[in-house]
């Protein structure tokens, strides 16, 4: 007994990849401009705090929308 699907498995890891470690990315390129922000301007944390904290749920919006997508496409 071999496995047959070598190919089809890297893809699949390659795309989940993907999807899962861009937002990581840009999660991590958030939290450094806060921090570089706050560090800068410690009496304008609030307003940069609530910028960031709209970004991030914009990011966790589309990546939920993307592993829905990636999900729904392989589960038939």
């Amino acid at each position: 007994m071999r496995f047959e699907y070598w190919t089809e498995g890297f893809i699949f890891i390659g795309i989940f990849f993907v999807i899962v470690g861009l937002p990581c990315i840009f999660v991590g390129i958030l939290g450094t401009r806060l921090i570089d922000y706050i560090g800068v301007h410690p009496s304008k944390s609030s307003p940069m705090q609530l910028k960031v904290t709209l970004q991030l749920i914009v990011v966790q919006m589309i990546s939920f929308l993307i592993l829905a997508v990636f999900f729904h496409m392989f589960s038939d």
